[in-house]
């Protein structure tokens, strides 16, 4: 994850992506999850799929892609549960 975090940073510019890119990118490069396989709703914490230490990584993910902070007042963690809330979350931000 840090390895991908570090090469993704060191590009110049940072090209406006869609939500569901990055979601699919996210859940697949850092967790080794296929979004096909999950339910839009699915609780992913609940589910065991993701846990804190993995929402932090999720955030620094979300970060580099996005070329800028998160600030931690901007979302809670019930943004990141499922994969129709990160989606949702992610359009807020752009």
């Amino acid at each position: 994850m840090r390895s991908y975090i570090r090469k993704v940073s060191k590009q110049r510019g940072v090209k406006k992506v869609e939500g569901n890119e990055i979601v699919t990118d996210a859940l697949l490069e850092i967790f080794g999850l296929d979004i096909m396989e999950l339910e839009e709703d699915m609780d992913l914490l609940d589910n065991g799929l993701l846990d804190s230490l993995s929402m932090v990584n999720l955030i620094m993910y979300l970060e580099v892609r996005l070329g800028r902070r998160i600030d931690r007042k901007d979302f809670c963690m019930e943004d990141l549960r499922s994969v129709s809330r990160m989606r949702a979350f992610l359009s807020s931000l752009q």
